[in-house]
């Protein structure tokens, strides 16, 4: 049996990911499968920048998938195509579906998939252990009867239930007559006296075996008395541990509770440890209808699993998504400064000082000869124009000018009419509260023991659509308590102007900014002329006057 484990590569931006985190991811995933030919799956963390959301759209391109962290969830490593039991199935057909799977447990669902129950390997030794013994009494349907003994009804309903003591007719016709009381089950060979003596005692059902031949008046006389007859190849000890094998599953299945359950989301680990707490074979998935997913197996409690990931426009561990630690990074593509990300095992790093991530992603198609289309092409261009700025910040370089020229000529866009429409669309409207402004394309870097975050809004007559300084300092508060920073800035870039305003968190952030930039706060706000770049023009002399 093929596990579900996916070793699909799963390509991430970072948090309060920018157009150029969103669309590098959706434009790798797609090169990358190209070139290696494994599946690859472009993702998103947070919430669609209004501009990003734009862009997409107005391209017709499908956003990448929408994902809260990257830990490992029972969907990707359990059993989807595991052999499923319907609740009228026998233990003798339950047993043969185990051992031809090599399993140890099997979901027993109904006609729509609906999980009814599980069924367990040791409880059907424990009803083979059963069979040494021969049975009894049984209550019984006909026709799993029949199934299991591979038997001919000659005579009687296979709807109908054989529920009495069951003999193996050993015995004389006299003795026949004397034990065998109404509705019992007799198991007879080739002994036509005592089949016909079984009869006359008012048997409920019997079962000829050996394949010995009936006499038509023996079926004639079981039909007047409504009795079962049913006539088998296998000799009466084979027939009557088969007898104990024509029990239906539903009658030993463990019924749905939330001990042998679980839904396709949950973290891998936690159904791990509930798998070990519990004493059974396999937890059932099964979805928020209790439609059957697939299983959970003992011999998953064994398998290291990593999740691979591919980083894009970002290194840093606080930007990158929640559960890399515990995933297998192979390979990160950024134009940022490397963050200190630790891996255990070695991965390719393309890091190059350019404006955008994308603008690396678009050189390896160029270089590769790879299919681009139009769309694609399109929104690695408007990643382009976006970070850099339409080319206005510090950190663009020949090469975002001459990437941009190209895929402008595969897309067909206009590099003035999209970067109109990108800087446009970067506020939603109604104008969003501070945290909107503070939360938005914000990096959290690290130097030391020094921790701080930079949120920063691009966008045109900033200081009109700004909220209250008062509003976005208290925001930048939350954001120093519910991360534990040192301090906290938003960087208000104005487009047009070429300038930004920064605010900070606390004085000491404001201390260290003027230590910075020079000049002083006004109202909360220190004016930065010409400032566009928040990696090359505002974290390096921050982070030099905070540590």
């Amino acid at each position: 049996m093929t596990s579900n484990a996916k070793r699909t590569v799963l390509v991430i931006g970072h948090r309060h990911p920018d157009t150029d985190a969103v669309c590098s991811a959706l434009a790798y995933a797609s090169f990358y499968q190209w070139q290696t030919g494994q599946d690859a799956v472009a993702c998103y963390l947070d919430d669609l920048a209004p501009e990003t959301a734009w862009l997409l759209r107005s391209l017709g391109l499908d956003a990448p998938h929408p994902i809260e962290d990257v830990y490992l969830r029972v969907a990707d490593v359990m059993e989807a195509h595991i052999p499923v039991l319907r609740p009228d199935q026998t233990l003798r057909e339950a047993g043969h579906v185990m051992q031809e799977h090599a399993v140890r447990a099997l979901p027993v669902v109904d006609a729509t998939r609906h999980l009814i129950g599980l069924v367990q390997r040791d409880a059907l030794a424990e009803r083979y252990l059963d069979l040494l013994q021969l049975p009894e009494e049984i209550n019984l349907p006909v026709a799993l009867i029949q199934r299991t003994l591979e038997a001919t009804l000659t005579a009687g309903s296979a709807a109908a239930v054989l529920n009495n003591r069951v003999w193996i007719a050993t015995m004389s016709p006299a003795t026949a007559r004397a034990r065998i009381g109404a509705g019992d089950i007799v198991i007879v060979g080739d002994q036509r006296e005592v089949q016909q003596a079984a009869l006359e005692a008012g048997a409920g059902g019997l079962i000829v075996t050996d394949d010995a031949p009936l006499d038509p008046a023996l079926i004639d006389a079981a039909a007047r008395q409504n009795a079962i007859l049913l006539h088998t190849r296998h000799s009466p000890f084979a027939a009557a541990q088969l007898l104990q094998q024509s029990v239906p599953v539903d009658r030993v299945m463990v019924p749905v509770l939330p001990t042998v359950t679980v839904h396709p989301d949950t973290l891998l680990q936690e159904a791990k440890a509930q798998l070990r707490r519990g004493n059974v074979a396999g937890l059932a998935v099964i979805d928020d209808e209790g439609v059957l997913q697939g299983m959970l197996l003992r011999r998953h409690l064994a398998e290291q699993t990593n999740r691979q990931i591919i980083l894009t426009d970002h290194n840093h561990p606080d930007q990158a998504a929640p559960g890399v630690a515990e995933s297998q990074v192979i390979g990160i593509i950024d134009h940022h400064n490397l963050g200190g990300l630790q891996t255990l095992q070695p991965l390719s790093i393309h890091c190059e000082p350019v404006g955008s991530t994308c603008t690396l992603v678009a050189e390896l198609y160029r270089q590769a000869g790879a299919p681009l289309t139009a769309a694609l092409a399109g929104a690695m261009l408007g990643a382009v124009l976006s970070d850099t700025v339409q080319f206005r910040s510090p950190t663009t370089t020949a090469r975002d000018r001459a990437i941009a020229s190209w895929l402008a000529d595969i897309s067909g866009q206009s590099l003035e009419v999209l970067a109109h429409g990108l800087f446009r669309a970067r506020v939603p409207h109604p104008i969003p509260p501070a945290s909107w402004w503070v939360n938005r394309d914000s990096k959290v870097f690290a130097f030391g023991e020094t921790r701080f975050s930079i949120s920063q809004v691009e966008l045109t007559d900033i200081a009109e659509v700004m909220p209250p300084a008062d509003e976005l300092r208290r925001a930048l508060m939350n954001l120093v308590a519910e991360h534990g920073l040192t301090s906290a800035f938003v960087l208000l870039t104005d487009i047009l102007d070429q300038s930004s305003i920064l605010l900070a968190a606390n004085p000491a952030g404001e201390a260290s900014a003027m230590r910075a930039f020079g000049g002083s706060f006004v109202d909360g706000q220190l004016v930065l002329p010409g400032v566009m770049s928040r990696k090359k023009q505002v974290v390096p002399p921050l982070a030099a006057a905070l540590t």
